[in-house]
């Protein structure tokens, strides 16, 4: 409908502000990292683009800080030097997917599983019965960080667990999946619209 399309926007002007949000975290850091989109041109609706720029900009600068490689690293392990983020959008199944690929240094499950561990955040019995995408997933715990001391510089005392909570407050749901060595894709399914999701 035309009152629909009124409120629809590509995602273009928000995954141009995540190009300069890479370039500056990046160059903070120490790092090579360039951005390549795709699907800037899906639409979405402008009060759900809106809620999405924080998650965004928190996974973004995470994907840089902790997924990419120092230049050192990534030759050391036979990689460019530059590191490559990824920002990819489209429609399926009347929703938008939005994937955040990086071809950092992945996710180690066994690292994920001591921290939970030493945080008090699962037994050893629950970690026990656990698949390999579970002990990802244990990233969005709130309390939950890999760095050695939370600093509020960093922004690390802001975890995944605050996307989580705001993905699923727009009615959508987090993904994640990562190879050792070879990077990490977080994706964020959501609805087309906040109008479809009933009042709370």
């Amino acid at each position: 409908s035309a009152a629909m399309r009124m409120r629809t926007v590509p995602v273009h002007s928000t995954f141009q502000k995540m190009a300069r949000l890479t370039r500056e975290v990046g160059r903070k850091a120490g790092k090579e990292v360039v951005l390549v989109t795709s699907g800037d041109g899906t639409e979405m609706d402008r009060a759900m683009v809106e809620r999405l720029e924080d998650p965004l900009v928190h996974m973004v600068r995470n994907a840089v800080d902790h997924g990419i490689e120092t230049p050192e690293a990534r030759r050391a392990a036979g990689k460019p030097e530059e590191g490559v983020l990824k920002l990819r959008a489209y429609h399926e199944a009347g929703q938008v997917h939005l994937e955040i690929i990086d071809d950092g240094a992945g996710i180690d499950p066994d690292r994920i599983a001591a921290k939970a561990l030493e945080r008090g955040l699962i037994s050893q019995n629950q970690l026990a019965a656990m698949t390999r995408r579970e002990i990802l997933h244990l990233i969005f715990l709130p309390g939950f960080s890999l760095a050695a001391k939370v600093t509020n510089v960093s922004g690390r005392g802001v975890g995944m667990d605050v996307v989580k909570t705001r993905i699923e407050g727009i009615g959508g749901s987090v993904d994640v999946s990562s190879a050792i060595g070879t990077g990490s894709t977080f994706r964020l399914t959501i609805p087309l619209t906040l109008a479809i999701i009933p009042a709370l």
